[in-house]
């Protein structure tokens, strides 16, 4: 008895879907590009993301110290540095080092060379390198340093406020981008839904004497429901079949592009490691909105 109930819905839905073709297509198109939307925001915010990784990775602060300060003071504040939650690595670089590393950077410059020799002297500083475990702690450790009375008399500098700039700019650049796909998706997921409710009561319309002999003869009001949540289900996935089918022939496209402004990062090979993931998620977002408009349509349509 519950499988032949079962299969008069399903069957019921299914011809429901083969009228009004036009509109049902265009229900379906209007979720494909809300799906759309939502896929690039994705992309925006995994490219955003590694671009903020390597530029972490390439920035640090550097903390130059005077040339007449204590080594045995460096390297306690290279402890205390250390023991904060927030740093990653300390590296101390004594002015020797760093000026083995400055003649071996610059070898083949004859004229550096000769400067340095001539100079008869190290004019380099020892030099803390400090790196954050995450992007935004920087400035809580530059302000850690800098407010740390015990170490003042053997600073020189502390280089954090030239990469405060390049980093704000890179986050409110990124965050006006993601404001922006963020409104692009509400507005058509919000068109998606009014669509797909609209198209739903059009169906519960064209069955209306049906509906209200199922009405009479006991039917319940869920036993009415289900065919129109079932297509309200296949939008969704139809939907989301639709935005896959479009975006991995673009992601393939743009991908060398994208991997020239940003080495290391390959889009195709993103939506492919996260394929199962990405595919839940337009899948439940897909399935939600046809759903929630068919439930909208169908209980207004139901109180009257």
């Amino acid at each position: 008895m519950f499988s032949n109930k079962t299969r008069r819905v399903i069957i019921s839905a299914l011809k429901d879907l083969s009228r009004n073709i036009w509109l049902n297509m265009a229900t379906v198109i209007i979720i494909v590009i809300a799906l759309f939307t939502i896929t690039t925001m994705l992309a925006i915010d995994a490219v955003g993301n590694h671009a903020l990784t390597v530029l972490q990775e390439k920035i640090d602060i550097s903390i130059q110290f005077n040339d007449d300060a204590d080594e045995v003071k460096i390297l306690e504040l290279k402890k205390d540095l250390e023991n904060l939650e927030h740093v990653k690595e300390v590296k101390y670089i004594s002015k020797e080092q760093a000026l083995i590393n400055f003649k071996e950077t610059h070898k083949e410059n004859e004229y550096i060379n000769q400067s340095i020799e001539e100079l008869g002297e190290n004019p380099l500083f020892a030099i803390l390198n400090v790196k954050a475990n995450d992007i935004s702690k920087y400035g809580s450790i530059n302000q850690y340093v800098v407010d740390n009375d015990n170490y003042q008399n053997i600073i020189e500098k502390v280089n954090y406020k030239e990469n405060e700039r390049a980093i704000d700019n890179l986050s409110k650049i990124l965050a006006t981008i993601k404001d922006g796909i963020m409104g692009m998706t509400i507005l058509f997921v919000f068109i998606s839904i009014l669509i797909a409710f609209n198209t739903i009561r059009l169906a519960m319309y064209s069955h209306k004497m049906e509906i209200e002999i199922m009405r009479l003869v006991g039917a319940s009001d869920w036993y009415i429901r289900i065919p129109f949540i079932i297509q309200g289900a296949i939008f969704g996935i139809m939907g989301c079949v639709g935005t896959l089918i479009i975006i991995f022939p673009i992601a393939i496209y743009i991908s060398p592009k994208v991997t020239q402004f940003l080495p290391g990062f390959d889009l195709y090979v993103y939506f492919v490691n996260n394929f199962f993931s990405i595919v839940l998620l337009l899948s439940a977002i897909g399935i939600g909105m046809g759903v929630f408009s068919s439930l909208i349509a169908i209980r207004r349509y139901l109180k009257v």
